[in-house]
C-alpha cells in the first residue's frame, strides 16, 4: 500500500476488504453448513487457513519476513479460541432464530466496541456517534422482515446472539490492547490455530463430517481462503492502523455488500427498502471515516 497514505487511510483500506472477504461467506459457504454441519464446516475453514498461512510465514521467514514465535504466544492462541467460540455461538444462534432478527441483534457489536473503546480512554467524537446511529439505522432497514413481525424470536436464539456481539466486542477490544503492532499474517495465523483448537471438542464430540467430491472439496477449500485467510489478514492489517471501534463501523459494510453478492451470484431479489438500508450504512460508514480522519488531524495538530 502507497507509504504516502494516513494510518487513517490505511486502516480504512483493510477494513473494507475485511468487510468484502467476510460478505463471501454467504456466497461460498451457501451449501456447506447443510453438507457438514457448522462444527465440521468451521473446523476445515480454520485449520486450511491455519495450514496456509503457517506454511506461508515459515518459507517468507527464509527470505527476512517476521518470525512467527517472536510474539506473546499464550496470549495469541488465548485471543484465537476466544474468535473460535465466537464464531460457533453465531450459528448456534442461527439454529433458533430468523437471519432477519439475527442480523440486527448481532451487529449491535460496533456499540458495544465504541462503548467499550470510549470506557477504557479512547476518546469518541461527537460525530462518531452519529455515523454510529446511521449505521444501526441502515442494518435495520435492511431487515425489512422485522416490521412485519415475520421473524421468529426464541429466547435462546436471542441470548446467544447477544453473546455473540459481546465476545466479538471483547476480541476486538482484546486484540488491540494485548496484540498491538503485530504483523497482520503473523496474528491472524495465531488466531486461526486457536479457533482450529477451539474446534476440535466439538468435531470429537459430534464427529467429523467429510466432504466428498472434487467440487465439495473446492468450496471448501475457496470458503477457508476467503473467509478466514483474506479477512483475518486484513482485519489484522485494519487493527494496526485505526481503532477498534471504527473497524467494526467499517466491516457494517458487510450487511450491504452481502446483499449486492445475492442479487449478483444468487439471483435473489431484494425489496427496495433493504437497498436503501445498505445505502444508509455506506453513508454511515463514510461518516465515521470522516469523523476519523478530523480525529486524526487535531491530534497531529
Amino acid at each position: 500500500m502507497a507509504s504516502g497514505w494516513s494510518n487513517e487511510s490505511k486502516g480504512a483500506v483493510w477494513s473494507v476488504a475485511t468487510a468484502f472477504a467476510f460478505s463471501m461467506s454467504a456466497i461460498l459457504g451457501k451449501d456447506l453448513l447443510g453438507a457438514l454441519g457448522a462444527a465440521s464446516m468451521l473446523f476445515f475453514r480454520f485449520g486450511i487457513a491455519t495450514t496456509v498461512l503457517w506454511a506461508g510465514l515459515l518459507l517468507w521467514r527464509r527470505h527476512g519476513g517476521p518470525d512467527v514465535l517472536d510474539v506473546p504466544r499464550l496470549k495469541a492462541f488465548a485471543v484465537g479460541i476466544l474468535f473460535g467460540y465466537m464464531t460457533i455461538t453465531g450459528f448456534l444462534a442461527l439454529r433458533y432464530l430468523d437471519a432477519s432478527v439475527y442480523i440486527v441483534i448481532v451487529y449491535l457489536y460496533p456499540v458495544l466496541v465504541v462503548v467499550g473503546s470510549s470506557v477504557l480512554g479512547h476518546r469518541v467524537v461527537p460525530l462518531m456517534w452519529l455515523a454510529l446511529a446511521v449505521v444501526m439505522g441502515g442494518i435495520v432497514m435492511t431487515v425489512p422482515e422485522l416490521f412485519g413481525g415475520t421473524g421468529h424470536m426464541s429466547v435462546l436464539g436471542v441470548v446467544l446472539t447477544l453473546a455473540q456481539a459481546v465476545l466479538m466486542a471483547i476480541y476486538m477490544i482484546v486484540t488491540a490492547k494485548v496484540l498491538p503492532g503485530l504483523d497482520g499474517v503473523v496474528n491472524a495465523a495465531w488466531t486461526l490455530l486457536g479457533a482450529s483448537a477451539a474446534m476440535l471438542p466439538l468435531v470429537v464430540i459430534g464427529g467429523l463430517h467429510m466432504p466428498h467430491g472434487g467440487k465439495r472439496v473446492g468450496e471448501v477449500v475457496a470458503f477457508a481462503l476467503v473467509t478466514a485467510v483474506v479477512s483475518n489478514v486484513c482485519f489484522f492489517r485494519a487493527m494496526r492502523f485505526i481503532n477498534p471501534g471504527v473497524v467494526a463501523m467499517i466491516m457494517t459494510l458487510e450487511v450491504a455488500l452481502a446483499l449486492l453478492w445475492s442479487v449478483l451470484f444468487l439471483h435473489e431479489s431484494v425489496a427496495a427498502l433493504k437497498l436503501v438500508g445498505a445505502g444508509v450504512v455506506i453513508v454511515g460508514v463514510l461518516l465515521a471515516q470522516w469523523a476519523n480522519l478530523q480525529q486524526a488531524r487535531r491530534v497531529a495538530a
